[in-house]
């Protein structure tokens, strides 16, 4: 008899106690910190990458600032019925326009520092038409002209009269003397806007 309810009593509900409550409670405070430990640490890994990810944007910015510092100083648009190329840079720049569906192109040699130039549409069509008199061109056609440009640090560049700036594959030089031109227009050159210079 004595046995068998020694047996029941082993047998019997298991009773919580303080000490299995506390286990317990070390148990879950131990995981809810292991798991704000790997929550934080992923959110920290995230936050490097993001800085990680913005310094090198702002370095490929600023690498891209410093390559285009010439080449944002040359500016080509088309007023009334002129072209107007300006190089506002204190160095002297090899200048071409180009049409390169009718693949001709107007040397502009080396553009003055701080200089502009005017370029009536008929006088690019008849120096053409001189150069070139198998190619015929209407002004109508001078709406594609862009202008493609060597900078002191010998990147090529190329700028549509809309103003959009691109590199170019190369420089493919013309083979005439690096000179500024004599033409009318470079004679004619007047002050530029604006000029890096001193």
């Amino acid at each position: 008899m004595g046995a068998d309810a020694s047996e029941e009593s082993g047998t019997g509900p298991y009773r919580v106690t303080v000490l299995d409550l506390g286990r317990f409670t070390v148990g879950a405070v131990t995981v809810v910190a292991a798991l704000a430990g790997l929550i934080l640490g992923i959110r920290a890994e995230l936050y490097a990458g993001r800085e990680d990810q913005r310094a090198a944007a702002e370095e490929r910015r600023s690498k891209e600032d410093r390559e285009k510092a010439y080449a944002n100083l040359v500016d080509f648009y088309r007023m009334g019925s002129q072209v107007i190329v300006v190089n506002g840079s204190s160095r002297v720049m090899a200048m071409r326009l180009t049409l390169p569906a009718n693949k001709v192109r107007w040397d502009l040699d080396l553009l003055q520092p701080c200089k502009q130039i005017a370029i009536p549409n008929k006088a690019l069509l008849d120096s053409m038409a001189v150069e070139q008199p198998r190619v015929s061109l209407t002004e109508g056609d001078l709406a594609q002209l862009r202008l493609e440009f060597m900078d002191p640090m010998s990147k090529a560049w190329i700028r549509n009269s809309g103003g959009a700036l691109a590199r170019m594959d190369a420089w493919v030089p013309s083979g005439r003397p690096t000179l500024v031109s004599s033409e009318a227009w470079n004679t004619s050159a007047q002050d530029a806007p604006q000029c890096d210079g001193p």
